[in-house]
């Protein structure tokens, strides 16, 4: 990776890899809801970890990525990487107490809580322009999710899970800026497969009384060990290493705006590849969204460049 790095300017890399990994993320929402017409959520999202982290130690085995262990605040890692496992559960658990149009209405205006955040605890201050267009993508996400669902009811308790999740994206975002001087990109993906395995294998034989055969099937089904393998691959290591790698460089508002790309490929993937319906509502939050992406993340010739804190070995 090191080789691979030398002489290429390491904020576009870390644009570009941001935006790859979102467009696997917004791939994901389909290839999920493939795998989970023969798993439950619970067991899907267990095999789908069990499997990435096999393949991750396959390659530190064979010698093709190296762990970072040895830093002062090794203590650091498994609380940056349990704040990513918590925003997982409390994302499920968002939709299943309310609905996927709220949550996602409420996730939309996370951008502008994560700026704030990011200003106060990491001196992060984004410049006029950033802060204008920052709200974009959120107006763009809305029309999207209100082109697409119905609100439907909400009650206390699914609002009170819903604030739970804000917290915990805020958090997982923060620290994973906070940190990211500390651990490769790698290390950092690692870790967090590592505890994803053991929180969601837990809850999964949990939720399924230990019946072991409730795992075994779905690994019966080709639809489901495509998608899976498809998301392992895709989403588990290539894209969380390209996002890991982007907090290493860009300010939390660039990397929440970016973040929003993917409810657009999420929209488009399932209008082309499952003939999801679309509309013209959808296709304007989709411009909205992309714009406002593009005039967060384009360099700001006002303020002094973003500087880098990248690790030697990424």
């Amino acid at each position: 990776m090191k080789n691979l790095l030398q002489g290429k300017d390491p904020q576009m890399l870390a644009l570009a890899g941001c935006t790859i990994g979102n467009i696997f993320y917004g791939v994901s929402y389909m290839l999920t809801r493939i795998a989970q017409q023969s798993a439950p959520p619970a067991v899907q999202l267990s095999l789908r970890f069990l499997i990435a982290f096999v393949l991750v130690n396959l390659l530190v085995l064979s010698g093709k990525a190296k762990l970072q262990l040895k830093v002062p605040h090794l203590w650091h890692l498994p609380v940056t990487s349990l704040a990513a496992v918590a925003v997982f559960y409390t994302e499920s658990l968002c939709v299943y107490y309310t609905n996927s149009s709220f949550a996602s209405l409420v996730m939309a205006v996370l951008p502008v809580f994560c700026l704030i955040g990011a200003a106060i605890f990491l001196k992060e201050y984004p410049s006029r322009r950033q802060v204008i267009y920052s709200f974009f993508p959120i107006v763009g996400v809305i029309f999207i999710t209100l082109a697409n669902n119905q609100m439907g009811v909400v009650d206390l308790i699914g609002i009170l899970v819903t604030l739970l999740c804000c917290v915990a994206t805020i958090f997982s975002r923060l620290v994973g800026r906070k940190i990211a001087p500390e651990f490769t990109a790698f290390t950092r993906t690692y870790s967090l497969l590592f505890f994803g395995s053991i929180c969601f294998t837990t809850t999964a034989l949990i939720s399924v009384k230990g019946d072991l055969s409730v795992f075994i099937y779905p690994l019966t089904q080709p639809s489901f060990l495509l998608s899976t393998l498809a998301l392992c691959i895709l989403c588990s290591l290539v894209a969380q290493t390209m996002v890991n790698y982007s907090y290493s460089v860009l300010p939390v508002v660039t990397i929440s705006a970016i973040n929003t790309i993917s409810t657009v490929v999420g929209v488009v993937a399932g209008f082309v590849l499952l003939r999801e319906p679309v509309n013209a509502m959808s296709l304007f939050g989709s411009v909205l969204t992309l714009y406002g992406i593009w005039q967060v993340s384009r360099p700001d010739k006002s303020k002094d460049p973003i500087p880098s804190a990248t690790n030697s070995d990424e």
